[in-house]
């Protein structure tokens, strides 16, 4: 059994620095990274926690970020390489401790379904408490691929929060008993201003209008009430963490540079304290 993790990136080191040396425990034979033209050192602290023969990393120079792009090229190389599985994971996730204490019989439920898995959303500086408000509290997703029953992903799907994982030819489940932990939320100023982030580069480069671009990511945010409920500690053992490091990483980003730089008002309908 050969297994791939997948992963996009663009200007990550600060979060790779502590989730590899974690990520580098898991039983995988390779990571494939697709770097989206970092221009910080991504790619040397790859170098710096795995081994050079666990990891690629692909840079096609796309003028443009195109996500159905980079991850059907890591789907490809992951088939060249006779890979059985995939994992999906984005830079700020983490697979739930009980995936690892049962990887490969865990990966055995693929052979006849297609299992979603809860998207645990860390909040409050905790990896003890998620988001389970009204969007998140039935949030499962696609995060394993067994390859020889996946589809593609169409190259041309290139604007943001299009599809993570193409469609799997088995019948589907969902699961909070598995899960991936996402540290997104985590930390209530980042992640408004990476969401302000996100509304004013689609303002700006997609020409969506305010009322659009409101109303899609408005509904997510849920003006930051995020219903803090208690994880179950099985998910979480060991996984030693910290998260203070969130603090500053809305700034070295770029994200709140970029929404002064580029400030719509009508856009600010939640996180105006963090500007």
């Amino acid at each position: 059994m050969k297994v791939c993790f997948n992963t996009m990136v663009k200007n990550e080191s600060v979060l790779l620095d502590r989730l590899l040396p974690i990520w580098s425990k898991y039983p995988v034979d390779l990571f494939i990274f697709y770097d989206d033209n970092s221009t910080d050192n991504t790619c040397k602290i790859i170098k710096k926690h795995l081994d050079k023969d666990r990891f690629m990393i692909i840079n096609d120079k796309l003028p443009s970020f195109n996500e159905g792009y980079q991850r059907q090229r890591m789907i490809e190389e992951s088939r060249k390489l006779n890979m059985d599985y995939v994992l999906s994971i984005d830079s700020d996730e983490l697979l739930t401790s009980n995936i690892l204490d049962n990887f490969y019989d865990f990966l055995k439920i693929y052979e006849y379904t297609d299992l979603w898995l809860f998207w645990y959303n860390s909040v409050e500086d905790s990896l003890e408490l998620y988001r389970n408000d009204t969007c998140y509290f039935n949030n499962y997703r696609s995060f394993v691929l067994p390859l020889k029953n996946t589809f593609d992903l169409s190259k041309d799907a290139w604007q943001f929060h299009t599809p993570r994982t193409p469609t799997v030819n088995l019948p589907k489940n969902n699961t909070k008993e598995f899960g991936v932990i996402h540290l997104q939320s985590c930390n209530k100023k980042y992640y408004a201003l990476k969401q302000l982030w996100y509304k004013h580069y689609e303002f700006k480069y997609y020409n969506n209008s305010i009322d659009s671009i409101n109303q899609k990511y408005d509904i997510v945010v849920n003006n930051l009430n995020f219903n803090p409920t208690k994880i179950d500690v099985k998910l979480i053992k060991g996984i030693d963490l910290d998260l203070s490091f969130f603090d500053n990483l809305a700034e070295i980003k770029g994200y709140k540079q970029f929404i002064d730089e580029n400030y719509n008002q009508q856009l600010i309908t939640f996180g105006k304290e963090f500007l």
